[in-house]
């Protein structure tokens, strides 16, 4: 259940339907609520994962239902229990694949089927928090997933699961409807994203600008809620559902296909994207001008170049299809390891340098990769990186830092993570002049303030995640590096 709920309010209006509303001033990182998942468990299309710690898991299945499970400790796992039950009484077993690393449309049941018997364990949550959802009846029977949720979902579990005369089929498809609309993803204990539905947090409204985080604990799956930048009262709280260094046409498609809204913010109804140029490119037709988007609210709106004689227009179709086909490049470079993680990242950079803004989403997703993997990868350790290398992980860290400044100012974890990133550059080039004779020892002192600067805020950010999160376990180190650079300082 929510907690604090005084610092909050419920409005609702034409635009959001329900939404949440501050009914206190709130400073940045200020706890605004708390709130236990209804329900959770595996996304659509995920492969074979253990059902109690969500884990890959190649032929181990459950004793007594016959469903994926990892071992003895996750067959007797509580969110396993009812589901168990109804698997054995019905005597139906999960079929096991040919391969197991693949999408298993068997398990699309398991999340809803926990949706179902959290309503039975608790019908008044149910009816006070769960009822009210959106779940875009109408518009979701147009998709492809309505008729894949009759067979695997619907059909499955009132028919060959025999839970018909308990749940009916219309119930049945709201559930998986409340799902896709309002569930959001987690990270699990197992490593795979999972899905729950926070009912309280599913209020929040969306803006391509958020003013709200939000932490999961992995113990339970608790969800802690919290501003990101000072809040006033009477403010609307707002959560972004999407990737926010994403460019607006992928926020938009994205949101308008799983959440079924088209997004109106003020970020993604300015060409430029509140200055931070996410999805703009360069114009290869004049010397000085970019391509924006004439009107980014309509689909179909053409990309003009801002240039004052150059006048080059192309369609939305024509920019959607490109921007489509460059993704799918930088997607395959997450498959790279060691040298190849950097290297192939630089020159896809250097490759489309000449077509995309320098903070165009596309660009930036690379850079944001380069700042992390530059001082982690084998040939690129960070005390073996040279000054120019230092200087350019330096200047990624601060590049992606600018740009979040604009589109999710505050306190987050992405935040956190690139100041976390940022120290070890400032600090490694303050010595590396100290050494070369560049600076004497009272300017390096002065110098390593900004580490320290650096890594106290990333700590303050990042020791709110799960302690055992990888979030969680980089603010407690830089906690740790703090205090010895601190003692390092007063040693010299």
């Amino acid at each position: 259940m929510a907690q604090d709920v005084s610092s909050y309010d419920i409005a609702r209006n034409e635009k959001f339907g329900r939404y949440l509303i501050a009914n206190k001033d709130m400073e940045a990182g200020e706890l605004i609520f708390t709130d236990k998942p209804f329900a959770f468990g595996p996304k659509p299309d995920s492969p074979p994962l253990c059902l109690g710690c969500y884990c890959p898991v190649q032929g181990t299945l459950c004793s007594r239902c016959g469903w994926p499970i990892c071992g003895a400790e996750c067959e007797a796992a509580p969110a396993h229990a009812a589901e168990c039950s109804v698997f054995a009484a019905a005597k139906v077993r999960f079929q096991p694949p040919d391969d197991w690393t693949t999408c298993s449309p068997q398990l699309d049941c398991i999340t809803p089927l926990r949706m179902l018997l959290a309503k039975e364990r608790d019908p008044e949550r149910w009816k006070r928090e769960l009822e009210p959802m959106e779940t875009h009846t109408a518009a979701r029977q147009e998709r492809p997933a309505w008729a894949a949720d009759e067979v695997n979902v619907v059909t499955f579990l009132t028919d060959h699961c025999r839970l018909g005369a308990r749940f009916d089929k219309e119930l049945v498809q709201r559930v998986c409807g409340i799902l896709e609309v309002n569930a959001v993803e987690i990270p699990s204990r197992g490593g795979f994203s999972i899905r729950a539905v926070y009912p309280q947090l599913a209020i929040a409204a969306h803006s391509c600008v958020p003013n709200i985080v939000h932490t999961i604990l992995q113990n339970d799956y608790e969800v802690q809620v919290r501003a990101a930048v000072g809040i006033p009262s009477g403010a609307a709280l707002h959560l972004c559902y999407t990737h926010v260094l994403s460019p607006t046409p992928t926020r938009r498609d994205y949101l308008l296909e799983s959440k079924f809204f088209a997004c109106d913010c003020p970020r993604c109804a300015d060409p430029t994207e509140l200055g931070s140029h996410l999805s703009t490119l360069k114009c290869s037709k004049c010397d000085n001008g970019v391509i924006l988007c004439n009107n980014p609210l309509d689909n179909e709106s053409p990309w003009q170049c801002t240039g004052k004689n150059c006048g080059f227009q192309t369609s939305s179709a024509a920019m959607k299809k490109m921007l489509a086909v460059v993704q799918a490049e930088v997607d395959q470079l997450d498959a790279l390891e060691g040298t190849q993680a950097i290297e192939m990242r630089e020159a896809t950079l250097k490759k489309y340098k000449s077509v995309f803004h320098p903070r165009h989403g596309v660009l930036l997703s690379l850079k944001h990769a380069l700042a992390t993997l530059y001082g982690r990868v084998e040939g690129y350790a960070i005390d073996e990186l040279p000054d120019l290398l230092l200087e350019r992980k330096a200047e990624l860290c601060r590049l992606v830092l600018d740009t979040l400044q604009i589109v999710a100012p505050g306190e987050t974890r992405m935040r956190g993570m690139m100041l976390y990133e940022l120290h070890a550059p400032v600090m490694f080039l303050a010595r590396s002049e100290f050494s070369a004779g560049l600076i004497h020892q009272e300017k390096l002192k002065e110098r390593l303030q900004e580490p320290i600067r650096l890594l106290a805020e990333a700590s303050k950010i990042l020791r709110r995640e799960d302690p055992q999160s990888p979030e969680g376990i980089t603010g407690e180190i830089a906690r740790q590096s703090m205090e010895q650079l601190q003692a390092s300082i007063e040693a010299l």
